[in-house]
């Protein structure tokens, strides 16, 4: 039974994360979306923590509690303190701090509810009752994160729609036939609504579908541009992997957030996705430098993530009540993954 107050204690922490810091491309509103389910998740957690502070402390009669105040007190001032964080790094490095704090308050509860004898089933109904208490708050956090998230992903949808065309207009001024490309961007437009719909319904799955089909469209329509060009130089070869390369981590990273929301442990998947991060921003930096040595050795780095994130996916257990549409987005993603670092080698050999 004390592993149900373990799982309630942990469940707010595996869903925490929600706009992952990707590149395709990372806008700046992203964070917004991520900070306001932050505030959402952990001021859930906090009033949790909070139940559980005041049931040790009555059957405790108040003896040696300094150290699950004091951690809890920490945890609220870390919650306070979430809107200066204005970055995915910041963020992280947040997140990263209050794991420990959050694992040691797991532990000191269940060292008291053993020195004093708690019962769980007690605890989880205070629990229950103070989450209850706390409704209206609870509420009023949800809906800004779902209005700063509609209003976000469709602003951002917006962006890269607008930054599509453009490059379609400059190929067009420069003699391109762009008829197919302009269809397929077409296409992506016309998900719009869907994507708007799936927001107003608060449908993370249909979110996610929509979502992937767009990105799987732009894969289309970045392959079409590709094949518009006859002679790349190595520096543009490089440049489309990298735009390859961060519209299938963002892809990643989406289904990432979903495994997350079900509870699932994603700790290998998103170091490798932070590690293939790391490794899109360094070809960046590098083609910005005009360093394309260092450009190739990143995307050969990159490659080699891509390859180890697909190999993760496909070890993983699935444990009963993953929505068969995540795992059929799971299956295709694993394919995606081992074409483009098949692909990313092909022309590796040619650089």
């Amino acid at each position: 039974m004390k592993k149900i107050v373990t799982l309630l204690l942990i469940v707010p922490c595996l869903v925490l994360g929600v706009a992952s810091a990707s590149e395709y491309p990372v806008l700046e509103n992203q964070v917004e979306i991520r900070r306001a389910h932050l505030q959402w998740m952990l001021t859930l957690q906090e009033i949790s923590m909070e139940a559980v502070v005041d049931y040790i402390d009555e059957i405790s009669d108040g003896n040696g509690m300094s150290v699950l105040k004091g951690l809890f007190a920490e945890f609220s001032e870390a919650v306070d303190d979430i809107e200066s964080y204005t970055t995915h790094i910041g963020l992280n490095n947040f997140l990263r701090d209050l794991k420990d704090g959050t694992s040691s308050f797991r532990s000191e509860t269940r060292s008291k509810m053993s020195e004093y004898n708690g019962r769980v089933l007690v605890l989880l109904i205070r629990i229950g009752e103070k989450v209850q208490e706390s409704q209206d708050q609870l509420e009023a956090l949800e809906n800004h994160y779902w209005d700063s998230r509609k209003a976000n992903v469709l602003k951002n949808f917006d962006i890269r729609v607008e930054r599509a065309q453009n490059v379609l207009s400059v190929l067009e001024e420069r003699g391109y036939d762009i008829s197919e490309a302009q269809d397929k961007l077409d296409e992506i437009i016309a998900l719009r609504g869907d994507l708007e719909t799936a927001l107003d319904e608060r449908d993370n799955l249909e979110i996610l579908e929509v979502s992937l089909n767009a990105l799987e469209l732009s894969r289309e329509l970045a392959e079409i541009v590709r094949d518009l060009q006859i002679e790349v130089p190595p520096s543009r070869i490089v440049r489309h992997w990298l735009n390859v390369g961060g519209r299938v981590i963002e892809r990643s990273g989406v289904i990432i957030e979903e495994l997350k929301n079900l509870g699932l442990d994603t700790d290998e998947l998103e170091d490798i996705h932070g590690e293939a991060e790391s490794h899109l921003a360094e070809i960046e930096a590098k083609l910005e430098d005009g360093d394309l040595e260092g450009a190739i050795e990143a995307l050969q780095e990159l490659k080699d993530d891509i390859l180890e994130l697909c190999d993760t996916y496909l070890d993983l257990v699935f444990p009963e009540g993953v929505p068969d549409e995540l795992k059929d987005a799971m299956g295709a993603l694993g394919e995606r993954l081992e074409e483009i670092a098949e692909k990313i080698a092909e022309s590796l050999q040619t650089l």
